[in-house]
């Protein structure tokens, strides 16, 4: 659903990952926000009912895959950031 990770070619690699990175966060995010929001309405809605094992399970698993998601996208930020300090070095060194 969020797998995508796409190189912008007007754009140098850094910026480019950068720029992906981020939007990939942005589409992330909105999703999340989502899903509060959904778990909000179950919950207020649910106040006098139990709530199903059905719910239970998918709330565990939507709330486990936005943490995998997010160590994801934290993953690629500290790639990213790797890279981009490295670019600035050599072009230090070549200075």
């Amino acid at each position: 659903m969020f797998d995508t990770f796409q190189e912008h070619p007007s754009q140098d690699s850094g910026a480019a990952d950068w720029t992906a990175i981020y939007d990939e966060l942005d589409e992330f995010s909105d999703y999340c926000c989502f899903l509060c929001d959904a778990y909000a309405l179950i919950v207020t809605r649910s106040e006098d009912e139990v709530i199903g094992e059905r719910t239970i399970s998918g709330i565990r698993r939507s709330a486990n895959w936005m943490k995998e998601r997010l160590e994801e996208i934290n993953a690629k930020f500290r790639k990213a950031q790797e890279q981009s300090c490295e670019e600035t070095n050599k072009k230090k060194d070549t200075m």
